[in-house]
C-alpha cells in the first residue's frame, strides 16, 4: 500500500511538470503579473548577486523550448502504463488475500454457530434420486447434522456438473447431477457447509485416455491398474492442472471446501510401476505437498478451502506408507486432514486389540490421540468415522471418541445408508 501511495505521488507532480511544459506561455505570463520575493540575507563584507525577475522569467522560457516534449510525453505515457499496472497488480493479490481470509473467516463463523463440524457423505451419483434425497432431507431436518460431503469427481472418472474444462472432450466423463441452483437448494433445508469431494490420482478414464500420465505397468506395457483401480502419476503437470481446474470450479458451484480423494501414490509393491520422477520418501512427499500447496494457493482464492483424505495409520506412522502421505508435512499444506480411522481396516493387534473393529470408541481415540502427540492442532483434523458394517450404537462410538477430543468429524458410507438413531436429534 506504501508502494501505491508513493507511485500516485510520483504520478501527481510528474502532472504538475507537464502543466508548465504544455502551457508555458501562459505560465510566462503569470509569473510576469506577480512579483517575486527574494529573502533579504545580511551577509558582512560580501557581494551577493540577486537574479531579477526577468532573469528568472528568461531561464524558465529557456528550458521549456529547449525540453523534448515528445520525449517528456513518451516516458510519462509509458511511466503511467507500469503504474496502473503495478496498482492492478498488488489491488488484484490484496483481492485474493480477501478471498482466503473471507473463506477462513465464513468457516469459523459456521464453527461458531453450529460449535462443531458434523458430517456424512452423500454419494454423488445419488443426488438426484428421489428416495434417497428424502432419506438425507430427513437427517437434515430432524438431527444436529450440519455438512454434507458431495462427490464432484468420483472414482470412476466421472465428473457430475457440467463443466468447460478442455480435457472433457476427449474423455467424455460428464455425468451431470446436479447444477449451481441445485447446490444452493440445499441450504433452504438449513444452515449447512457443504464440502465437494474429488478424487485425484486415481481415475481409469483419464488414465486410458492419456496413458502417458499414468502410472506404467513395464511388465504389461500398459497403464498399471491395482485391483481395477488405475492411478495417475502424482507428477504429471497435465494431470495436476486438471484437477485444480475441476476444483476451482466447483468452488464456483457453491461449495465451501474442496476435499482431495485419493491424494496418493498407489499403496503397492509392485516391481514394474513405472513413473516419470524417482519416487523415494523425500520426492513423493514433496510432489504430494507441492501439489496441494499450490491447489490450497488457487482454490482459497475461489473463496474455498481445502482438505484432504488420508490413511488412517498416518497418524501413527511418522514415514509416508510408500504413498506420500506423512502427517507432519501434509497438515502444513491443507486447512484440514480426515483420516480414515475405520475400525474394520486395522489390522488385527492394533492398539493392543485382537479385533479393532470391536473397539471403534478405543480405537478410534488411540489414533486420533496419536496425531495430537505428535504436535498435530486437533482443529486441523476432521476424522472419517466408519458409517458401515456398525451398528447404530458402534457408529455412535465413533462419533463419541472424536468428540470426546473435542474433534469435527464426517461419516462415511458408500452408499450413503444411514438411520436417524445414529445421530442427536434436535430437539434432544
Amino acid at each position: 500500500m506504501k508502494k501505491v501511495l508513493l507511485n500516485m505521488l510520483l504520478l501527481t507532480v510528474s502532472t504538475s511538470f507537464l502543466l508548465i511544459f504544455l502551457y508555458p506561455q501562459k505560465m510566462s505570463e503569470e509569473f510576469q503579473s506577480y512579483e517575486i520575493m527574494i529573502p533579504q540575507v545580511k551577509t558582512p563584507g560580501t557581494t551577493i548577486y540577486i537574479p531579477s525577475q526577468e532573469d528568472r522569467i528568461n531561464k524558465i522560457r529557456l528550458l521549456v523550448e529547449n525540453y523534448n516534449m515528445p520525449s517528456f510525453s513518451k516516458n510519462l505515457d509509458t511511466y503511467s502504463e507500469i503504474l496502473v499496472n503495478d496498482i492492478e497488480i498488488q489491488l488484484s493479490e490484496i483481492a485474493l488475500k480477501n478471498s482466503a481470509i473471507y473463506a477462513a473467516r465464513r468457516f469459523n463463523k459456521f464453527k461458531e454457530e453450529h460449535n462443531q463440524i458434523r458430517g456424512i457423505y452423500l454419494n454423488g451419483y445419488l443426488f438426484n434420486n428421489p428416495t434417497k434425497r428424502a432419506s438425507i432431507d430427513e437427517i437434515l431436518t430432524i438431527t444436529d447434522i450440519n455438512t454434507l460431503v458431495i462427490d464432484v469427481k468420483t472414482d470412476n472418472g466421472h465428473i457430475l456438473f457440467d463443466t468447460d474444462i478442455d480435457e472433457v472432450l476427449d474423455l467424455s466423463n460428464e455425468r451431470v447431477k446436479f447444477t449451481k441452483d441445485d447446490i444452493q437448494k440445499l441450504r433452504d433445508i438449513k444452515d449447512l457447509y457443504l464440502i465437494a469431494r474429488l478424487v485425484v490420482f486415481q481415475d481409469p478414464i483419464f488414465a486410458k485416455v492419456f496413458p502417458d500420465e499414468a502410472v506404467f505397468d513395464s511388465r504389461l506395457n500398459k497403464p498399471y491398474s491395482q485391483n481395477g483401480q488405475f492411478f495417475l502419476d502424482p507428477s504429471s503437470t497435465k494431470v495436476q492442472n486438471y484437477i485444480i481446474n475441476i476444483a476451482v470450479e466447483a468452488c464456483r458451484l457453491g461449495f465451501d471446501e474442496i476435499q482431495y480423494d485419493y491424494i496418493r501414490y498407489p499403496d503397492s509393491n509392485s516391481q514394474f510401476m513405472q513413473f516419470d520422477t524417482k519416487t523415494d520418501f523425500e520426492n513423493r512427499v514433496n510432489i504430494i505437498n507441492a501439489f496441494l500447496s499450490k491447489s490450497r494457493q488457487l482454490i482459497q482464492n475461489e473463496g474455498c478451502l481445502l482438505s484432504a483424505d488420508t490413511f488412517g495409520y498416518i497418524l501413527t506412522n511418522k514415514q509416508d506408507g510408500g504413498i506420500g502421505q506423512n502427517l507432519e508435512t501434509i497438515v502444513e499444506n491443507v486447512d484440514f486432514i480426515s483420516p480414515m480411522v475405520y475400525p474394520s481396516h486395522y489390522s488385527n493387534g492394533s492398539f493392543g486389540y485382537d479385533n479393532p473393529n470391536k473397539y471403534p470408541y478405543e480405537v478410534i481415540t488411540a489414533a486420533l490421540t496419536d496425531a495430537l502427540e505428535r504436535g498435530v492442532n486437533k482443529d486441523k483434523v476432521r476424522p472419517y468415522l466408519q458409517g458401515f458394517w456398525h451398528s447404530n450404537e458402534d457408529i455412535k462410538n465413533n462419533i463419541k471418541a472424536a468428540s470426546d477430543l473435542e474433534m469435527d468429524w464426517l461419516i462415511w458410507n458408500i452408499l450413503s445408508v444411514y438411520e436417524l438413531d445414529s445421530f442427536t436429534k434436535l430437539s434432544e
